[in-house]
């Protein structure tokens, strides 16, 4: 703690470890991160497809994978339906359940299957985000020397790898949702929970890729609260050059 306040961004074993992991992103996936691009909910980047169900996510995987530049990757993409689990809190509140799974990574008989919740197609954004974690896992698994912090960080390293691969505004903006909804529970307000990061963890991640970069964020791309932390995370980058000075040494 300093004088002041705070002296680091994050807890200092948070962000020790998230410059030794983005450290281990530059060495073992080469020079892919200046030529990432930093990915917005745009038809730059996604342009207008009359696709529908499965399709669809087929096209949007086919995005995902080029913009990460593995469109020539290999792999399968199957869905799967999965019940609400919603539990109720009070009168007009439903948190999602742990557990519910938006995606999966698996490798059976040397072939990737990547595998989405189909309701996830009529939520783009969402989609968007839990293909760019399941490929994120793709490209960790072509590496082969250990993982900074071991196997127990890896869904960490995966979300840092979104972040890494150019997709962070969408991994944040899916972290956490507060949005209204009407369902079996009546009407009122649905909480979501996705990926592994905290929403402090995402803006010091998206500000290490734009600071390594020179990208800056659209305005709107990011929710408020994210963009605010991110905006923080940024300046304390700046005040702090020698953080990153290792990292511009290798990318």
């Amino acid at each position: 703690m300093g004088l002041f306040g705070k002296s680091r961004f994050l807890d200092a074993d948070i962000e020790d470890w998230t410059l030794e992991a983005w450290t281990w992103l530059l060495t073992n996936l080469g020079g892919r991160l200046r030529h990432a691009p930093l990915v917005t909910a745009t038809k730059d980047y996604f342009p207008p497809t009359e696709t529908v169900g499965h399709e669809r996510a087929l096209y949007v995987l086919d995005r995902v994978k080029t913009l990460m530049g593995i469109a020539d990757w290999a792999c399968e993409l199957e869905p799967f339906d999965r019940l609400e689990a919603m539990q109720r809190v009070g009168d007009y509140a439903a948190l999602e359940r742990r557990g519910r799974v938006n995606g999966t990574f698996r490798i059976k008989d040397g072939q990737v299957i990547i595998s989405y919740a189909i309701d996830l197609t009529e939520q783009p954004r969402q989609l968007i985000a839990t293909l760019a974690h399941e490929l994120s896992h793709y490209l960790i698994a072509t590496v082969r020397k250990p993982l900074p912090g071991g196997a127990e960080l890896h869904e960490l390293l995966t979300d840092l790898t979104v972040a890494y691969s150019g997709f962070g505004l969408f991994g944040a903006n899916a972290a956490f949702s507060f949005a209204q909804h009407q369902d079996s529970f009546g009407q009122g307000w649905r909480a979501s929970r996705s990926g592994y990061f905290s929403e402090p963890t995402w803006a010091f991640a998206i500000a290490l890729f734009t600071t390594m970069t020179g990208h800056e964020i659209p305005r709107g791309e990011l929710k408020d609260s994210v963009a605010a932390l991110t905006r923080r995370a940024s300046r304390y980058l700046q005040r702090n050059p020698t953080l990153i000075e290792p990292l511009r040494a290798i990318g």
